[in-house]
């Protein structure tokens, strides 16, 4: 069950997260940020450990768009 409620809340703020990266609302990153919470639970919960390299780089991308959104 938490599997399954994980796994929704990361679809949506992934969703979210692209509808405001769209929309160039300066906060995008933050939105992203959150998203990969969600997504990096739902990867330890399902033990998908090469997922891991996917969460870490989409980390250092939403970092790197916070950055470049400040300016």
């Amino acid at each position: 069950m938490i599997n399954i409620i994980v796994e929704t809340f990361a679809v949506i703020t992934a969703i979210v997260s692209i509808y405001c990266y769209g929309n160039g609302w300066k906060y995008s990153g933050y939105v992203g940020l959150f998203s990969q919470i969600w997504w990096i639970s739902f990867t330890y919960l399902n033990q998908l450990s090469t997922m891991y390299v996917l969460c870490f780089f989409m980390l250092l991308v939403h970092i790197r768009n916070i950055r470049k959104m400040r300016k």
